[in-house]
């Protein structure tokens, strides 16, 4: 009889700890799903803003061109230097582009902060762009 209760006992706490196990690897699996979703997200909200990056620099190199027409030869030659410039920065959106498309979820993290520091780059040099920009234009007004 004391082996029949102590072997009853043990399967009792067998199925107790399968169950655990179980619940255990439920919550595992819903952790994978939610962190490749965040992932997914997040690298598509990336690579949005980065093609929104892409497209204004091509509007600023359309608006160059345009301006680089009716300018005298000081004023081109400063916005030739601007248009290499907004070349290179396209480049590096390219780049990071290509980087978002072959990131891994073990390497997500290293690209984005990557890709954030290009970005936040970029963004500097619009500002300074854009005064260059300003002072040019008054160069050759006057």
């Amino acid at each position: 009889m004391k082996t029949n209760l102590i072997a009853l006992a043990g399967m009792a706490l067998l199925g107790l700890s399968a169950i655990s196990c179980e619940s255990k690897s439920e919550k595992q699996e819903e952790e994978i799903v939610e962190i490749s979703i965040d992932f997914e997200q997040e690298r598509s909200e990336l690579r949005a803003e980065l093609r929104e990056l892409e497209a204004e620099i091509d509007l600023k190199i359309q608006e160059l061109e345009a301006k680089k027409a009716k300018a005298n030869a000081q004023v081109k030659a400063e916005i030739e230097e601007m248009e290499a410039e907004l070349k290179q920065e396209k480049s590096d959106v390219e780049k990071a582009l290509d980087d978002i498309e072959t990131a891994t979820q073990n390497t997500w993290q290293d690209v984005k902060t990557a890709v954030n520091n290009t970005t936040r780059d970029i963004e500097n040099e619009w500002k300074k762009f854009k005064n260059n920009m300003e002072e040019s234009f008054e160069k050759g007004k006057s």
